[in-house]
């Protein structure tokens, strides 16, 4: 029999994308939707606003890379799902080879000092707070004070320089520009430094590296000449004794030490990925012949705007390739419409004054990047040209008389435009023709010619890479794809990673957009952060009116917003203070001892004390009453965490606001309450409905969530968020079902809260959870190991993060693989005693056996010995690694 079915209202696939009624209707701007909607609607959707944002290649205002290889841009995808915090080695190898590059005095078996960042701002800060750091340990071991930092640059520097120095207080000291000298004045910078000067801050002159002594640290932006997409910076120091120790955090968060200084987190490693496959593809020889490209297509705009006779040039040709023009006369026309009327080509081209004491100059600004090519640049002149002459004979349009004396000039410039035009496709025809006789004549492959060979046995991948230095020549693309998708092999699957709660999958529209997008840059966007932040405020229930909009960031994760949020709080508490005539010098933030580092970093970099609720056997969280117990007049505000990482359970934030809500009343303070919901922000609000935590209790001030974990980042607009937490919730249970069965361990997490089991063996005197984490491993899995927080330091945890991708069928398949890991380990000690019982009592018999009295040195070694035999054993038997 033939069955049939009627299509539903909400079934898509029967319908035209643009005819069905979700691309038809208009979506909310600022709210998320209730329903969801198909993925293909959602990915058409915002696929059609991105066509209106412009080429980003045509884009010269940035200096952010717009083009890379679509071999990279494979790697790029490949990657995007692993978290930059779960990798060292790619990070490790790029700050070295820019070391080398920078001449950093290195010995040859001495690694670099340095670490890889969201862009030079987050470098900037990074390395602003070492030099304020070491300045003030000097400084307090002379007995002097150590409360006004300055640092010396010029005018001329980003405004990244002026945001250090505001967060982290610190007096900016600039020298001033002057007409026809754009730069600083090292005569004038040095005269302006003084005892409390941190240090110089010089932007790069030709002698600028590791060579010069007093150089201490450099920041680079891959994603600018480092030919990478927007998203990756990295400072690198002289030596250890230039980045203070106390400034680098060591965590086990993901279950091993990990060094750590930046001010964020987890981020994508997608872009240092992208980094490394830059250096070891083009080497000194690619980028050479890059800048020089570079160098010498900015002659050619240069040249060409100097024979209109209409510009000054105020750039120079040394230096960075761009070119700074402005108009000789301007006294009809001026260079902001210039700017305006050439974005009707496509073109962005900024126009903008210069800075104090030489802000009656204006300018139009070109970067020249790897993708402006020649022909871009003769065609750029062009339009320029028919930008100026409209200018020009604008006035006679809107005059009242309407004169027509200028046709015939304009006659002549179309003529001489279209004999432009013919004569640049004339030359393109004439060199395809020329390239392509030269293929027929050679015949053969030169030896540089990768493609006559198998990838495997062509010399490239055959001989090894320097790991630690960029490489004197270029290599073939397909060469160094190959090399780097065969390291990414080895780094496990991210959807294993069971220790990270960053989201690892995403749908195929997704990942479409995502490339679609990926050379655009954040900060010349602002409809989508704007609409986003929106829907995340009306979602936590922020008190907006209808045309009321939110106030709000996006940021590279929650670790940034953490420092945003907390910085926030303590200038907040500053001016208040300094208005009551009140010391303001000693803030502090009361949280509890369960919090993630990125709070002890807050701490820590913007000098507050940080008071911990310590934690208490079975009782994992921030205890309300005695947060509020530790509330003073200088409390800056109580951090809840709705989310713990350590087993998910969210914080009693309704109780801890009623509490200081009364604790406030009796002693006039304001002290403000601060909700971390890195994890628990995105499930809340789907689960627990009517939980209150969030802008529904008045001393909730501010709220940090982390898209890139149950915010779904790739899942596109409008998910359906319910059902995708109650289906993590599901599967949690199915888990802690399978856990409990098998008898062995004790369950920490609770029910409710972020989807995760975090779980200890009931009997760990014979093993313990490390080495069942170790174990796990074989089996692909990443699960972590590690100890609670002090006071309950005595507990050790194994803990699975239940993300949207891990199914039920995963959930099963972890319990069975568990259950092999110890009936391995139970089988072990016989193996390793051997009949031997290790004790420290001297010589006896016990059972029957001998015990022999080792030293601690002996028995790790016969521990080690026994181990690596009894691993071997297993693989030779099991046939596997």
């Amino acid at each position: 029999m033939v069955l049939s079915k009627t299509s539903s209202e909400s079934d898509v696939s029967v319908h035209s994308t643009f005819a069905s009624r979700y691309v038809r209707a208009s979506l909310p701007r600022f709210r998320m939707p209730e329903n969801s909607i198909p993925k293909e609607a959602a990915s058409q959707i915002i696929n059609d606003e991105l066509m209106l944002d412009g080429n980003p290649r045509l884009n010269l205002a940035s200096f952010v890379t717009t083009w890379m290889e679509p071999e990279c841009d494979k790697l790029i995808m490949a990657s995007i799902n692993k978290n930059y915090v779960d990798m060292d080695e790619y990070p490790n190898r790029c700050v070295n080879m820019i070391a080398h590059l920078f001449n950093a005095p290195l010995g040859d078996s001495e690694t670099a000092v340095g670490v890889g960042t969201v862009g030079s701002s987050e470098a900037i800060m990074l390395a602003g707070l070492a030099f304020k750091r070491k300045w003030q340990n000097k400084r307090r071991a002379e007995g002097k004070p150590c409360d006004k930092p300055n640092i010396v640059t010029g005018a001329n520097v980003q405004v990244c320089w002026e945001k250090f120095a505001r967060y982290f207080e610190v007096e900016l000291k600039e020298v001033k520009l002057r007409d026809g000298y754009y730069v600083m004045d090292p005569q004038k910078a040095v005269e302006m430094v003084d005892e409390n000067t941190i240090c110089v801050a010089a932007i790069l002159e030709l002698e600028w590296d590791f060579r010069l002594p007093l150089v201490k640290s450099i920041n680079v932006s891959g994603h600018k000449y480092g030919l990478v997409y927007a998203g990756i910076g990295w400072v690198i120091w002289r030596n250890k004794e230039d980045l203070p120790e106390e400034l680098i955090f060591h965590i086990n968060y993901l279950g091993a030490d990990q060094p750590t200084f930046t001010l964020n987190f987890s981020k994508g490693s997608s872009q240092v990925i992208a980094q490394y496959y830059q250096l070891i593809r083009l080497g000194y020889e690619g980028y050479r012949n890059i800048m020089e490209n570079c160098r010498d297509n900015m002659l050619v705009l240069k040249q060409g705007l100097e024979k209109t006779g209409k510009f000054n040039i105020v750039s120079k040709d040394n230096g960075v390739p761009l070119v700074a023009f402005s108009l000789k006369d301007n006294s009809c026309h001026n260079e902001f419409e210039v700017s305006d009327m050439l974005r009707r080509f496509g073109w962005i081209v900024p126009a903008y004054t210069m800075p104090p004491d030489a802000q009656h100059v204006t300018v139009l600004r070109v970067v020249i990047r790897e993708d402006f090519s020649r022909t871009l640049a003769e065609r750029l002149v062009i339009d320029i040209d028919k930008v100026l002459h409209e200018l020009e004979t604008l006035p006679s349009r809107i005059s009242a008389r309407i004169v027509l004396a200028n046709e015939e000039k304009l006659d002549a410039v179309a003529k001489k435009v279209k004999e432009d035009q013919n004569e640049i496709t004339e030359i393109i025809t004439a060199w395809k023709k020329f390239v392509m006789e030269k293929k027929k004549m050679n015949g053969t492959a030169l030896d540089t010619d990768v493609s006559v060979h198998s990838t495997f046995a062509s010399r490239y991948v055959r001989a090894s890479l320097p790991r630690f230095r960029m490489p004197e020549n270029s290599i073939p693309k397909e060469a160094a794809y190959q090399i780097i998708n065969d390291e990414l092999m080895l780094d496990g699957n991210p959807r294993l990673n069971l220790a990270s709660f960053v989201t690892t999958w995403m749908e195929p529209e997704c990942d479409k957009l995502i490339m679609a997008s990926v050379n655009k840059n954040y900060v010349d966007m602002d409809e989508y952060p704007v609409t986003t932040e929106l829907q995340a405020t009306h979602l936590f229930n922020a008190p907006l009116g209808e045309s009321e909009t939110a106030v709000g960031v996006g940021t590279v994760g929650s670790s940034e917003a953490i420092m945003l949020a907390g910085l926030a709080f303590k200038r907040k508490w500053q001016n208040r203070r300094k208005a009551e005539g009140k010391p303001s010098d000693q803030p502090n933030i009361v949280t509890g001892a369960n919090v993630q580092v990125c709070w002890e970093k807050f701490a820590r970099y913007f000098e507050v004390e940080l008071k911990e609720v310590k934690l208490r056997e079975g009782y994992y969280v921030m205890d309300p009453e005695k947060a509020v117990e530790m509330v003073d007049e200088n409390t800056i505000c109580v951090a809840a965490i709705l989310g713990s990482t350590l087993n998910g359970e969210f914080e009693d934030v309704k109780l801890l606001n009623d509490l200081l809500t009364e604790k406030n009343r009796e002693t006039g303070w304001d002290t403000p309450i601060h909700v971390d919901a890195a994890s628990g922000g995105f499930i809340a609000p789907f689960l627990y409905p009517d939980l209150e935590w969030d802008f529904r209790l008045p001393l909730v001030k501010s709220i940090n969530v982390s898209g890139h974990k149950y915010g779904l980042v790739y899942a596109g607009i409008g998910w359906g968020y319910k059902n995708v937490m109650e289906n993590c919730r599901d599967n949690m249970l199915v888990l802690k079902e399978g856990l409990e069965l098998t008898g062995r361990f004790d369950i920490i997490s609770k029910d409710s809260g972020v989807p995760l089991v975090a779980f200890s063996l009931k009997n760990n005197s014979t093993h313990n959870e490390f080495e069942v984490s170790d174990m796990l491993r074989r089996f692909g899995w990443i699960v972590p190991a590690y100890t609670m927080p002090p006071d309950a330091q005595h507990i050790t945890v194994l803990r699975v993060v239940i993300r949207e991708d891990f199914s039920r069928t995963l959930a099963e398949r972890l319990v069975n693989d568990i259950q092999k890991v110890m009936h391995e380990l139970e089988n072990l000690p016989c193996k390793v005693c051997a009949r031997i019982l290790i004790s420290g009592d001297g010589d006896k018999e016990q059972h029957g056996a001998v015990v022999v009295k080792k030293t601690a040195m002996e028995t790790q070694r016969e521990i080690t010995t026994i181990w690596r035999k009894f691993v071997m054993e297993k693989k030779k038997m099991n046939g596997v690694c």
